[in-house]
C-alpha cells in the first residue's frame, strides 16, 4: 500500500489525476498502477502466449512474441487505432494535406518543408533507422516508425529497401511519406499514457481515429468540409509527450526526455505549454519565455488572425512549422535555406547567454569560468537525442601582442572538437559498458551534461599573463550542431554531408593589466 500510495502521489504532484483523465479511460491509469505494485502471485503452468498479429507484416518484423497481441498491434509501440464500426483503414483514411491548405494555408506554409513533414523523409533519420532494422532484426521498426510515421505504420505499408542509401531506407504509400501530416494530429482522439511500462507519456503512446472528425484546442471551430471536435489534449503538451518522450522499448530506458525535461520546468508551473513556443514565432517565443506568459496573456502580439478561411477571428493562431534547432535537414531536403531553417537559426541565437567570472589563483595564474544559462529553452539544452547532439564553448585568451595564452573548443579540419572541449551532452554507453550513440544500444547514460530550463552550467579554463603584457582579451562563443561530422559520415558515409554548426551566443572582453594583475570592472561578477 505504501508504494501504491508513492506512486499516486508522484502522478498526482507531477500533472494532475484529473488533467489526466482526458489522456486515458477513467481508472486506466490507477488499475495499471494497482496491477504493478501488487504482490506477485505465484502461477500455474504458463498459458498458451496470445500472438494474434494483426497483419503479415507484424510477423516479419522480428516482434517478440509475447508483445504482440489485440492491446499492441504495433509492439514494440504503443499506438493504437479506434475507428467507428471497426471500418478497414486505408491511406485514404487520412486528408492529404493539400487538401487541408484550401482552408488553412497558412498552417500548410508552415508545415511544409518543417521537421514534421520531412520526419519519414529525413535522410539522418532513414540511415538511423535502417541501421537498426539490421542490426536487431527490425524489432525497432514499429518504435521507430511509430512516431515518424503514424500512418505508414498503422497500415502496415513501411517496406525496407537494403539498396537504399549506404544502410538501406524505408518507403511507404504517399500519404505516409509525409510523416506527421495534418490528419495525424488532428485524428488522434486520446492516450494509451496507461499501457506504457513507464506510466508516462511516450514510444507513440496515441490513439488514432481516422475519419470525418477533426479535433482541435479551439472550442467553437466549424467546416463545411468536416466535423469538428474539441480536444483539451490538444492544447497540452501531455500531447506532445505522446512522442516526444522516448524510452527503451526494451530495456526501458529514457533515452529522448524533453516532455520531461518540460513537466518539472518552471515553464509547466506558469501553464506555458509546448505549443506556446514551437508554435509561434520567434519574436512571441522570447516574450514568453522572459515574461514566463502564454501567448494569450501577452499584449501586441502578431499572431492573431483567422485558423480557417470562413472561421472567426482569434486572438491567437498557432503556426505550424513547430520550429526547434534542427537547421540542417529543413535546408538539405529543399537544397536552399527558408523559413524553417532562418527560425531554427534565430531560435537557437536567442535561446542561451554568456558570462565571464575571473578569479586570481596566484600570481599571474588566473582562473576563467564561463558561464552559460538556458534563458529561453522550455527544455534542456540539448534536448532529444541529447547523446548525439553537441553544444559546446570556444575560448580564446591572447594578449595585446597576440600571443595565445589559452584556446579550447576550436574545431579541427576533421570537423570534429579536441578532447578536452567543454560540451554540453550526455555520454550513454551499451551493456558492456562501451560508448556508443546508436539508441537501440543504450542501457544508461554515464554523463549528463545538458543544461535545464532558466539554468546553468559552467565551463572552467585557466591562463597566465604573460611578462610585459598590458591587456588581455578573452573571447567565448558556444556553438551548436545537431549531430558530429564522424556521426553524419556513420550514417551516410563520408563527404555525403558536411555538417554545419551554428554559432549561438559571441562575447569579447579584453582586460587592462595593472601590477601584473588583470582590472575588472566593478559590476563584473567576480566569484
Amino acid at each position: 500500500m505504501k508504494s501504491l500510495f508513492a506512486l499516486l502521489l508522484v502522478v498526482g504532484l507531477s500533472s494532475g489525476l484529473a488533467a489526466m483523465s482526458n489522456d486515458i479511460k477513467e481508472g486506466g491509469l490507477v488499475e495499471k498502477i494497482a496491477a504493478k505494485t501488487a504482490a506477485p502471485v505465484q502461477k500455474k503452468s504458463p498459458a498458451k502466449t496470445i500472438v494474434a498479429a494483426t497483419t503479415a507484416e507484424t510477423k516479419s518484423l522480428g516482434a517478440e512474441k509475447k508483445g504482440v497481441s489485440k492491446e499492441r498491434p504495433f509492439y514494440p509501440s504503443y499506438m493504437t487505432v479506434k475507428v467507428e464500426n471497426h471500418k478497414k483503414i486505408t491511406p485514404e483514411s487520412w486528408t492529404d494535406p493539400k487538401v487541408c491548405a484550401q482552408c488553412h494555408p497558412r498552417q500548410y506554409r508552415g508545415w511544409n518543408g518543417s521537421m514534421h513533414s520531412n520526419a519519414f523523409k529525413d535522410p539522418i533519420f532513414q540511415a538511423l533507422w535502417a541501421m537498426a532494422e539490421k542490426q536487431t532484426g527490425g524489432k525497432m521498426r514499429n518504435h521507430c516508425g511509430g512516431c515518424h510515421s503514424p500512418t505508414g505504420t498503422a497500415l502496415g505499408t513501411i517496406k525496407f529497401d537494403p539498396k537504399m542509401g549506404k544502410h538501406g531506407g524505408f518507403t511507404a504509400d504517399p500519404i505516409s511519406e509525409q510523416g506527421i501530416s495534418c490528419d495525424v494530429c488532428h485524428t488522434i482522439s486520446g492516450s494509451n499514457i496507461g499501457e506504457t511500462a513507464v506510466l508516462e507519456h511516450g514510444n507513440t503512446s496515441i490513439i488514432l481515429s481516422p475519419g470525418k472528425v477533426k479535433r482541435s484546442s479551439l472550442k467553437n471551430a466549424k467546416s463545411p468540409f468536416h466535423e469538428t471536435k474539441y480536444s483539451e489534449h490538444h492544447a497540452s503538451s501531455r500531447f506532445c509527450g505522446n512522442c516526444h518522450n522516448i524510452f527503451h522499448p526494451y530495456n526501458n530506458f529514457p533515452v529522448e526526455r524533453t516532455y520531461d525535461e518540460w513537466k518539472y520546468s518552471i515553464y509547466s508551473q506558469n501553464n506555458i505549454q509546448c505549443m506556446d513556443c514551437h508554435m509561434v514565432p520567434v519574436e512571441t517565443a522570447i516574450r514568453v519565455a522572459d515574461q514566463l506568459k502564454p501567448p494569450q496573456d501577452l499584449d501586441k502580439t502578431t499572431i492573431s488572425g483567422f485558423a480557417g478561411v470562413m472561421g472567426p477571428y482569434r486572438k491567437v493562431v498557432h503556426d505550424h512549422a513547430f520550429v526547434g534547432g534542427n537547421a540542417v535537414v529543413t535546408a538539405a531536403l529543399s537544397g536552399k535555406k527558408n523559413y524553417n531553417h532562418d527560425q531554427a537559426i534565430k531560435r537557437l541565437q536567442t535561446v542561451a547567454s554568456l558570462k565571464f567570472y575571473l578569479i586570481q589563483k596566484k600570481g599571474r595564474l588566473y582562473k576563467l569560468k564561463v558561464k552559460v544559462t538556458n534563458d529561453r529553452a522550455g527544455h534542456h539544452l540539448p534536448t532529444s537525442l541529447t547523446e548525439v547532439r553537441q553544444i559546446w564553448l570556444e575560448v580564446v585568451a591572447t594578449d595585446d601582442k597576440g600571443v595565445e595564452l589559452m584556446r579550447s573548443g576550436t574545431m579541427k579540419k576533421d570537423r570534429s572538437l579536441p578532447a578536452d572541449t567543454v560540451i554540453f551532452n550526455a555520454h550513454a554507453v551499451d551493456k558492456n559498458g562501451k560508448a556508443t550513440a546508436l539508441p537501440w544500444e543504450i542501457t544508461r547514460f554515464t554523463q549528463v551534461n545538458t543544461i535545464p530550463p532558466k539554468g546553468y552550467k559552467y565551463g572552467k579554463y585557466a591562463f597566465n599573463i604573460p611578462v610585459g603584457a598590458k591587456s588581455v582579451t578573452v573571447t567565448a562563443k558556444l556553438h551548436y550542431r545537431s549531430f558530429s561530422q564522424a556521426f553524419a559520415d556513420l550514417l551516410l558515409g563520408e563527404g555525403k554531408l558536411e555538417v554545419p554548426s551554428v554559432e549561438m551566443r559571441s562575447i569579447t572582453t579584453t582586460y587592462q593589466v595593472k601590477d601584473a594583475k588583470l582590472v575588472v570592472s566593478s559590476n563584473e561578477p567576480k566569484h
